[in-house]
């Protein structure tokens, strides 16, 4: 399930509101390859379960 960084932001604050992570941490997250993702021209689109499985670890 590819999403935009905020929209998956948003799905990390429906499941744990208390978070601490952020829209910064999930895109240097992206850009250093921790999380898949995938460059649309500007657009970086996150692979959601990439981004749960690698915050559970």
């Amino acid at each position: 399930m590819l999403r935009s960084i905020k929209k998956a932001y948003e799905i990390i604050r429906e499941k744990d509101p208390d978070t601490a992570i952020t829209v910064h941490t999930i895109r240097a997250w992206c850009k250093e390859g921790k999380v898949k993702s995938l460059t649309a021209g500007n657009k970086v689109l996150v692979n959601v379960q990439s981004l749960l499985d690698y915050i559970s670890t």
